[in-house]
């Protein structure tokens, strides 16, 4: 039996050089300590299909994940 629910969340993000990457983490509080990396721009987090958080959401998540 294929199970098709997602195990992981995704962070998409971009490089400076406009190249991008995705990270999968276990769970969203992993996903946002990651998207505070400064070396990359976090675009969105999703779970599955679903976007969880994108744009003014995921920039305000971050921020206040650390206290700025």
């Amino acid at each position: 039996m294929a199970c098709s629910v997602p195990i992981y969340y995704l962070l998409h993000r971009e490089a400076a050089d406009g190249s991008e990457g995705l990270l999968m983490e276990p769970d969203l509080a992993s996903a946002l300590a990651d998207a505070a990396d400064s070396a990359w721009r976090p675009v969105r987090i999703t779970f599955g299909r679903q976007t969880v958080l994108e744009g003014r959401e995921l920039e305000t998540a971050i921020a206040e994940r650390h206290g700025t």
